[in-house]
Parts: structure tokens; C-alpha cells; sequence
């Protein structure tokens, strides 16, 4: 009996854990503007947004996008794992390479 309430608990832990993890915060787009990256022997354009979370200032890329998708004043829901940003704007859930971060101003 012990053990399989011990087995239990552990198993409703590790469940909140995961649920916890896959949890998405609210941010808003502040701005975006166009940057480089290298691709073998060229360089080509990205679009960079400026994302503000709770206390940090994100800019954030993705490859191949050259026009932007998101304008400043979007809110967006978003979830950061690592060095990648998932962006759920309207539904639409796009993984983004997180270029830069710094402390949010006025923190």
C-alpha cells in the first residue's frame, strides 16, 4: 500500500512538472527590424523582433523570414527552451532562434 502511494505522488509530481513546463507566458511585440545572417557564401536578411516579457527584453529570428508577421503592440503568447522561443500569435505557433536578451528597462 505504501509503495504504490509513494508511486502515485511521484507520478502526480512528475505530471505538474510536465504541465507546469509546457506553460506559455504573455509578451508583446515592441519592434522589429531587419537583420543579417550568413548562409554559406552569402548573406541573407531576417526579420528580428524585440519581444518584452516579464523582466527581459528578448530579439528573436527566424530563417527565411523576410517580411514581418507580427507588428509592435501584438501581444503574443510565448515559451522559451533554451536558445529557441515558440510565439503563439493568433493561433499560429512558430519556433523562433532567440539572438539576444537583456535586462527589460524600468524593471
Amino acid at each position: 500500500m505504501r509503495k504504490t502511494a509513494c508511486a502515485l505522488l511521484i507520478t502526480l509530481l512528475l505530471t505538474a512538472l510536465a504541465v507546469a513546463a509546457d506553460t506559455f507566458q504573455t509578451g508583446k511585440i515592441v519592434k522589429w527590424d531587419n537583420g543579417t545572417y550568413p548562409d554559406g557564401k552569402k548573406t541573407k536578411t531576417w526579420v528580428v523582433y524585440q519581444v518584452q516579457g516579464d523582466n527581459l527584453l528578448y530579439s528573436i529570428a527566424r530563417k527565411k523570414e523576410s517580411k514581418p508577421q507580427m507588428q509592435p503592440g501584438d501581444t503574443v503568447q510565448y515559451q522559451v527552451k533554451g536558445n529557441q522561443m515558440t510565439v503563439d500569435d493568433k493561433g499560429k505557433k512558430n519556433k523562433y532562434q532567440i539572438v539576444g536578451q537583456q535586462q527589460a528597462t524600468g524593471q
